[in-house]
């Protein structure tokens, strides 16, 4: 797909200014060249002070209208006059700059803010172009149908909203109309008044909404003159009959995107004889009337991408023997490629990616001798490419191969007869030698990730990458050093990857012009070098240096990558500070510092970091409190803080510091007091886990507050999902890792291994879409909600080493999808259900430490013809004999003396039992104290 849109893009550009070029000849240009050339052109004083009025009204961030000073308005920049009358006649306000968008996405090189209307007063005006511009909320002013003499207007792309007026229709000289790209409101409900434009020769109104519009391409149809027509992506309604059909002058057709009457091509097509350009892309269209298209003699370009055509149209084509451009690609129907593709000795582009492309290739492939571009990634082709197929593609510049079953078979010698500047071979057989024919090319872009590759990287390649602006090699098994690399002037963006390889000793340096670099998953070693800012400043974006074996600290340089989006350094042997300057990162989005030998205080200067979506700081020895300015990282996805020495409470601005939360981890830490109440605004969470603290107090009752737990529905990443970290989370009774697109499936729960008490809040029974619930380890008790079989889609129930009574409740066999139980060390009785899922879980050791429990899989039997046990046990006198009360009575002092003794010691030497004590001293006194109140109160009112 995104070969197709450069291909397109790239044509269209060409298509532009050939169209554009009689109509702009005639016009002088506003440039300091045009300056010199014209400054004794007089300017008409009327329409000077109308130009004025419309850089008034506009919002120009970039300052691009500042020669728009002087009384001399025709060397102002875009601003084009008369020779000799000094009429204004051009205004070229196209934005030409590349788009740059700050953090808020905000073009700041656009000219935006309202037309003024006294742009009607330049009345001899027949040039005006504002494309590429962001004139959002305005609709295309109706002022504008006024300009009678207007031979080319460009409206593209500048975020007009609204209804596309009608008045447009007077402009009866118009020879060129772009009004596509708009914004997505953008619609045209009738166009009619486009018939009414008799001097048009282009009209491009692409991604325009035309769904309402009755009768449009029959209105069209009537422009005799017209040679471009360009309607993608209009929600347009094509019939399959058109008559009478007034196209006759057409070249350039596109109707890619639309709704065609019965996903059929319109039989009318076949008369449009003199088009040398059609597309008619993702439209599932099926195959056409037969000898429809051997019609089209002259067509140079054929795209018909993501449609239904077979094995049998594809061969129909190859008798169109002046294509120079072919698209087949996303077909749903298997294609294969017919041996007949020979024939189209002219091809210079051919596009086949798509997963229903199968078979193997051709040799007549190799007889394309003009061809350029050859896409056919992402197929179920087999077998082997070789020197026949590519011998003689002496022209060829991009070569397209990746993710299909081809295997290469290019000898090492061999001297290619062509330069590629772009190579993708991604996931197919190339290895195990690093391909030596790559010594010959001069390449752009190389993807050789998952190519099969063990081999050490020669050194001719590590002076072949330094001009490369995108570079992949992961996922080999490449030894020895890793590349060096240097400032390339005038490449502003660099792909670096060589990550899951086997490239060993210290890495050198890394210019900061490479905006991506991923070295991780390899045997690196040393010290992080810092970043080389050289005179291109710093552009890198995305840093991963995970998985190696990196030491010292991290250097402060790194906070000099201004733009710096992803920072992974996880899975190392760095030790000392995180950097006070990591705040000042204000586009980091990705901070991974997980599983190093970091220590001190996590600095507050991270809650400087707004855009922060992922922060990982587990697996270090960081100490002390939570910073509070961490409240402010209001776009927090996952928070893990897990395997560190904090000790804190629990602040109560976790719950309310990011709506997006959806992953807190803060297991294995030295946590204390109570889980607060506000954790429960947390709607969107799906893991909470803050197992191996020292928690106390009463689990929330609030918990079915959790919405995404509550329901067995998926959630949605709100961020880029191409982030690789790996989220570790309790479940069967070990620590897993989940990946970061995996988020979405993981709905958990773990407690365990607290100072927890009480019983299980009702609340957890209504999380229907959790899958793992680890209570663990706790001081928990009363009995197992008969309300557990309401967790349907449980994988992981883990309620063991706690003080639970009673029977298990029957509905536990209903879950269907429990594959890991344990109730062990607890104080249930009764009769072990089975049937179902329980059947499947045999091992007794889940079910030991429960005296009163029988049945299988316990090698204890129950009573034959005995119930099951009810909740409460029923203690019957004769089952017990007479007893001798006075020794009851003996024993009562000494006992209740020595209990005493007993529990006082524990409440001297065990912790968690005093803070459990004494917290539970302290709530009861509330208690009482607020029934006091109560009381009273009522009393004096009765009073009264």
């Amino acid at each position: 797909m995104e070969h197709h849109h450069l291909c397109t893009s790239s044509s269209f550009l060409l298509l532009f200014l050939f169209s554009s070029i009689l109509v702009t000849s005639q016009f002088t240009f506003g440039s300091s060249k045009q300056a010199s050339d014209h400054s004794n052109v007089t300017c008409i004083e009327s329409e000077r002070r109308a130009l004025l009025q419309l850089k008034h009204g506009l919002k120009d961030e970039s300052n691009r209208l500042s020669s728009w000073i002087g009384e001399g308005c025709c060397s102002w920049e875009g601003v084009g006059c008369h020779k000799t009358t000094g009429s204004v006649l051009k205004l070229d306000l196209r934005n030409t700059v590349p788009l740059y968008f700050d953090e808020d996405y905000h073009c700041t090189n656009c000219l935006g803010g309202q037309l003024s209307p006294s742009l009607a007063n330049l009345t001899n005006l027949r040039y005006l172009d504002l494309s590429v511009n962001n004139f959002s909320t305005f609709q295309v002013p109706t002022f504008l149908g006024l300009l009678k003499n207007l031979r080319y207007l460009n409206l593209s792309n500048a975020k007009f909203d609204g209804e596309i007026p009608h008045n447009l229709g007077n402009l009866s000289h118009l020879r060129y109309l772009d009004i596509g790209l708009s914004s997505s409101g953008s619609m045209i409900k009738d166009l009619r008044w486009v018939a009414r434009l008799s001097s048009l020769e282009v009209l491009v109104l692409s991604l325009v909404n035309l769904s309402t519009a009755q009768d449009g391409l029959r209105a069209i149809s009537m422009l005799p003159s017209l040679t471009t027509l360009d309607l993608f992506g209009c929600h347009l309604f094509i019939h399959s009959h058109l008559s009478p059909v007034n196209f006759t002058s057409l070249s350039s057709l596109d109707l890619g995107e639309n709704n065609f009457s019965n996903h059929m091509i319109p039989p009318w097509l076949g008369n449009l004889t003199g088009l040398l350009d059609l597309r008619l892309g993702d439209n599932n269209l099926s195959n056409p009337v037969h000898g429809l298209f051997e019609q089209m003699t002259s067509l140079l370009r054929l795209d018909l991408w993501g449609n239904r055509f077979d094995v049998s149209f594809f061969k129909s084509l190859c008798n169109l023997s002046n294509l120079t451009y072919l698209d087949l690609s996303s077909n749903d129907l298997q294609l294969s490629i017919p041996s007949e593709i020979g024939q189209l000795s002219r091809l210079a582009a051919l596009s086949l990616f798509g997963f229903n492309l199968y078979g193997s290739i051709p040799v007549s492939l190799g007889q394309l001798t003009k061809l350029q571009v050859l896409d056919i990634s992402y197929t179920s082709l087999t077998g082997v490419l070789s020197e026949d197929h590519l011998g003689k593609l002496g022209e060829l510049q991009s070569l397209f191969l990746s993710h299909s079953f081809l295997t290469l078979n290019l000898s090492s010698t061999w001297v290619p007869p062509f330069q590629l500047q772009q190579l993708e071979m991604a996931s197919i057989k190339v290895g195990p030698q690093f391909p030596g024919w790559l010594r010959t090319q001069k390449f752009e872009e190389l993807d050789m990730s998952n190519a099969g590759i063990s081999d050490a990287i020669p050194s001719w390649f590590r002076v072949l990458c330094y001009d490369i602006s995108s570079l992949d090699l992961s996922n080999n098994n490449l030894t020895g050093n890793p590349l060096e690399f240097k400032e390339v002037k005038n490449n502003n963006y660099r792909f670096v990857s060589l990550s899951s390889n086997k490239l060993e000793g210290s890495l050198k340096s890394f210019p900061s012009d490479i905006s991506s670099l991923d070295l991780s998953q390899n045997f690196l070693t040393g010290e992080i070098p810092p970043p080389y800012v050289g005179e291109m400043g710093a552009s890198t974006y995305f840093l991963k240096l995970s998985g190696n074996r990196f030491t010292g600290s991290i250097p402060e340089d790194l906070c000099k990558l201004k733009s710096l989006s992803e920072l992974d350094l996880s899975n190392n042997l760095l030790s000392g500070k995180v950097p006070l300057c990591f705040g000042s990162l204000r586009f980091l989005w990705v901070l991974n510092l997980a599983n190093n030998n970091l220590c001190g205080q996590i600095p507050s200067s991270l809650g400087n970091l707004g855009a922060l979506e992922i922060l990982h700081l587990n697996g270090n020895k960081f100490i002390g409190r939570l910073p509070s300015s961490m409240q402010h990282l209001s776009n927090l996805v996952i928070f893990d803080l897990g395997d560190n020495g904090l000790r804190d409470t629990i602040p109560a601005w976790i719950g309310e510091m990011s709506s997006n939360l959806m992953f807190l981890r803060f297991q294995s830490n030295n946590f204390y007091g109570g889980i607060s109440d506000k954790l429960c605004l947390l709607s969107n969470l799906q893991v909470l886990n803050l197992a191996h603290n020292n928690l106390t107090g009463y689990i929330p009752h609030c918990f079915n507050n959790f919405s995404m737990m509550v329901s067995s529905e998926h959630g949605s990443i709100l961020t880029i999902t191409y982030d690789t970290t790996n989220l570790q989370n309790y479940k069967g009774g070990n620590e897993l890792e989940y990946s970061f697109g995996n988020l979405v499936l993981i709905k958990s729960i773990s407690l365990s291994t607290n100072n927890l008490v009480g019983e299980i809040p009702d609340g957890i029974m209504d999380l229907a879409g959790i899958q793992t619930l680890n209570l663990s380890h706790n001081h928990l008790t009363g009995r197992i909600s008969e309300k557990i079989g309401n967790l349907k889609r449980l994988e992981t129930l883990d309620l063991s080493m706690n003080e639970f009574f009673g029977a298990i409740p029957n509905n536990l066999s209903t879950i269907n999808s429990l594959s890991f139980l344990n109730l062990s060390h607890n104080s249930l009785s009764g009769e072990i259900p089975s049937g179902n899922q329980l059947q499947t879980l045999t091992d007794p050791s889940i079910y030991e430490g429960n005296n009163g429990l029988c049945g299988k899989p316990l090698p204890k039997s129950c009573p034959e013809n005995k119930s099951p046990a009810k909740n409460d046990p029923i203690l019957d006198d004769k089952d017990h004999g007479e007893f001798d009360w006075s020794w009851f009575y003996a024993g009562l002092g000494p006992g209740f003396a020595l209990g005493l003794v007993g529990f006082l010691a524990i409440l001297l030497f065990k912790r968690s039992w005093r803070y459990a004590y004494f917290e539970f001293l302290e709530s009861a006194s509330d208690r009482i104290a607020a029934m006091i109140a109560l009381k009273t109160t009522r009393r004096a009112r009765n009073f009264r």
